[in-house]
């Protein structure tokens, strides 16, 4: 169900704190800064917490007229820095947004008035607009094949916030989800900077897991997920830029997330040993992930190879090996790839005539 906007004035602000990790993200936390500044109802905290920029980034968090919170660490990550945010809330409800992140004006008041309407659920997460710059379409797209057809709007980065906020369909639909942390196995359904959650729950959940390479959201997620399930709302409130510098590159994702899978899986804290061996439990996001693994440069490292094959045979017991199998052959008889391609070539020129 679509919940209209609760008014600024009737409200004031909302029991929300945002959190926002930065590093070394001078060319877009202003943007990001003035995004929240631009609520119909704005939350009572902002805090960014730096986590060892050296590009001028904190300065200009501390210029903009929104009056965020700073908070400093040494180079520590972005969970330790998500942690801390955490930890500094002081209101019900924490929000996250990354540092190249933007939010439609209206994203609080719809978040504040679904769960003042459905107090049963303590995590909520909406639908993103995956945007990126007209300037690094083509480098994106040579740069990782998924994450370059990643973006459904593509606006000028001079004034992307404008343009999105004018142009963007934001009107979702009635669809809502909920994802127990069985779902979850299968894969994020979700991105951090779509979530409005419950402070404590995230807290009894552990929080985000500083282990985990840039998987320390999804952790979490699958933690809190067994507290409560998390609901999805079709309501694309968020803009995700999707950019050359930002960290979710699928290629360099690969062994951490597949690493990630295995160990939430046959852990025995998510999934009982019965139950872990009985089925796959894997999503569109492990096959996109273990396919880019294959194809990296990494792969001509034996060690990868061997624990590609240990990973594959866990998640997908015998689904992925006729994939490895082929990789294998491809890779030491790659002299034979031109010479079959000409022989196709061949066959189809004759079938036409």
């Amino acid at each position: 169900m679509i919940v209209e906007s609760v008014e600024k004035s009737t409200l004031g602000s909302a029991p929300v704190t945002v959190v926002i990790p930065l590093y070394n993200g001078a060319r877009f936390i202003e943007e990001t800064l003035t995004s929240i500044e631009r609520q119909t109802l704005p939350p009572q905290q902002v805090i960014v917490v730096d986590d060892g920029s050296t590009d001028g980034g904190p300065d200009l968090v501390l210029s903009h007229p929104l009056g965020a919170t700073l908070l400093e660490q040494s180079h520590l990550g972005v969970a330790v820095a998500r942690n801390n945010g955490l930890a500094a809330t002081r209101t019900p409800w924490v929000a996250f947004l990354d540092q190249d992140d933007l939010w439609h004006p209206e994203r609080v008041a719809r978040l504040i008035a679904w769960v003042v309407e459905h107090p049963e659920d303590k995590i909520v997460a909406t639908s993103e607009i995956a945007f990126s710059a007209v300037e690094e379409v083509n480098s994106l797209a040579a740069q990782d094949e998924l994450v370059g057809a990643w973006a459904s709007v593509v606006v000028p980065e001079n004034g992307a916030y404008e343009r999105l906020c004018r142009e963007a369909d934001v009107t979702g639909s009635e669809e809502v989800t909920h994802a127990d942390h069985r779902d979850m196995l299968r894969g994020p359904i979700t991105v951090t900077t779509s979530l409005l959650a419950d402070a404590h729950t995230l807290r009894l959940a552990g929080g985000f897991a500083p282990h985990a390479l840039a998987m320390d959201d999804y952790w979490l997620l699958v933690n809190a997920a067994r507290l409560h399930p998390i609901a999805k709302i079709d309501q694309p409130t968020i803009f995700y830029r999707v950019h050359a510098g930002a960290t979710s590159r699928t290629t360099r994702l690969a062994l951490p997330f597949l690493s990630s899978a295995v160990a939430l899986r046959y852990g025995g804290g998510m999934a009982a040993a019965e139950e872990a061996l009985a089925r796959e439990s894997t999503g569109p996001l492990h096959d996109h992930l273990f396919t880019e693994l294959v194809r990296s440069a990494g792969f001509k490292d034996p060690r990868v190879r061997s624990a590609a094959r240990d990973l594959a045979g866990l998640l997908w017991q015998d689904g992925k090996r006729a994939e490895l199998r082929k990789d294998s052959i491809r890779r030491r008889a790659s002299w034979l790839v031109p010479i079959v391609r000409g022989l196709r070539s061949r066959v189809d020129q004759r079938a036409r005539v």
